[in-house]
């Protein structure tokens, strides 16, 4: 079996394509745009090729002959000068991918989307695949339905981006877009399309420093200051497990989060404090339990810091997004596709960290074979 995975060397992407490489059976085409490499896995041991997922004949062209495609491609941005970039690159880049899906008549298309599309559960509650974020007036998205997502999305094929504008988390509102425009192909055009719905992972492979950003800061007591947001935590290694669980048994037109154990819902504050646990058993220094930022306060810190000081990392976008609760349950996942994350989040902190360090120049590479 053949299969092209799109951004194959981002975090996810390469997680994945590991995991399919020990897995066996899988003759595997990683389609690459900037990077070419990452230390997860050897590159020899798969077909890589340039593809801008952007370009729909092209995509097409490249999805010939592939019995399957999973579509990790995307961008990652808080910042208001990121708009268009995400936008482009996870929305015009999936509606690209989906067209180029029909068009090649694929067997399965595996999509990752995100845990944030499914909104804020009741409190007491965990989000499942139904969740929804429309009709919160405090989740920092654009849309108030999914008919206004899709008009934005087909605003913008048409060359119309002003609505971006407007536009408080350039990330949250690209992946509902994207959902909502998933959703579309699969019940207008008949697209069997797998959709993954990923936790905030955890682990080695970050290369973009999405997550190991946070764990060194918070690893080496450099950062005592959390959002007061929360996520459902996975160890990146158990979501690609869950993944290639998906494309091997998952039901066309269906939906699966693929995260930790209900008890790996936590607050910010709560992962952080878990990172400092975990570090000072390893010899890292760690933190106190961390002061939490209100959602307004935090707001505010993020529009001065975007705008004084933008090499800080922190925006407005980036607090309104890290204010929300995203929290759900993988039960779905493991009920029907036999997914079992791992009891404990501190080997994947402690795997992220020793990745992060094995980027220090000098230090030694990273070991494909270290699988945790």
């Amino acid at each position: 079996m053949r299969i092209g995975v799109t951004g194959a060397f981002g975090f996810l992407g390469a997680s994945f394509v590991a995991e399919l490489l020990e897995r066996g059976g899988w003759e595997i085409v990683a389609f690459a745009s900037r990077r070419t490499s990452n230390p997860l896995f050897d590159p020899g041991r798969v077909e890589v090729r340039a593809l801008d997922v952007r370009d729909r004949a092209a995509a097409a062209r490249a999805f010939r002959g592939l019995d399957a495609v999973a579509h990790f491609a995307g961008k990652i941005g808080y910042r208001a000068a990121e708009r268009a970039p995400v936008w482009e690159a996870s929305v015009l880049g999936t509606a690209s991918v989906l067209e180029a899906a029909c068009e090649a008549g694929l067997g399965r298309l595996l999509y990752a989307s995100s845990i944030s599309v499914l909104g804020e559960p009741e409190p007491g509650r965990l989000a499942d695949e139904s969740g929804s974020p429309y009709g919160s007036p405090a989740y920092p998205i654009s849309f108030a339905s999914p008919a206004e997502a899709l008009a934005a999305v087909d605003a913008s094929l048409a060359g119309d981006r002003s609505f971006l504008a407007r536009s408080r988390s350039p990330y949250l509102d690209a992946k509902l877009a994207s959902w909502e425009l998933a959703k579309r192909y699969a019940a207008e055009r008949g697209l069997p399309l797998v959709t993954l719905f990923p936790g905030t992972a955890v682990g080695p492979g970050d290369l973009g420093r999405s997550i190991s950003a946070l764990v060194d800061s918070v690893w080496e007591g450099r950062l005592g200051l959390a959002l007061g947001g929360a996520s459902s935590f996975v160890d990146s290694r158990d979501f690609a497990r869950g993944a290639a669980l998906a494309l091997e048994r998952g039901r066309p037109g269906e939906a699966y989060v693929i995260s930790g154990r209900d008890e790996h819902n936590l607050g910010y504050a709560g992962f952080m404090d878990l990172v400092s646990r975990t570090a000072r058993a390893r010899g890292g220094r760690g933190i106190g339990r961390p002061l939490v930022l209100p959602r307004a306060a935090a707001e505010v810190a993020g529009a001065l810091a975007e705008r004084l000081a933008p090499g800080s990392g922190l925006s407005r976008g980036l607090a309104a997004a890290g204010s929300a609760r995203n929290l759900c349950s993988s039960a779905k996942a493991r009920s029907e596709l036999g997914y079992e994350p791992a009891p404990e989040l501190g080997p994947a902190i402690e795997a992220c960290r020793r990745f992060s360090r094995s980027l220090v120049p000098g230090a030694a590479p990273w070991d494909p074979a270290d699988r945790g």
